[in-house]
């Protein structure tokens, strides 16, 4: 069975999934017309998306590897 991991809300602004590889991050930048959600991977900025839902997709396929 495949393990699932939770994302835990820290704040509205900033989800956090941790598993046994790597520390997943979604943050919300409000920088204007650059603002959107990062999303980070043991820290570092992997890429940053206007919408949550496609930040979201990019964390969960890091988390999984894919």
């Amino acid at each position: 069975m495949p393990m699932v991991s939770m994302w835990k809300k820290i704040s509205p602004c900033h989800f956090v999934m941790q598993d046994c590889h790597r520390r997943i991050e979604i943050r919300y930048h409000a920088t204007g017309s650059q603002s959107g959600w990062g999303v980070y991977a043991d820290g570092t900025l992997v890429q940053q998306r206007a919408a949550f839902t496609e930040a979201r997709g990019i964390a969960m396929g890091l988390a999984t590897g894919a």
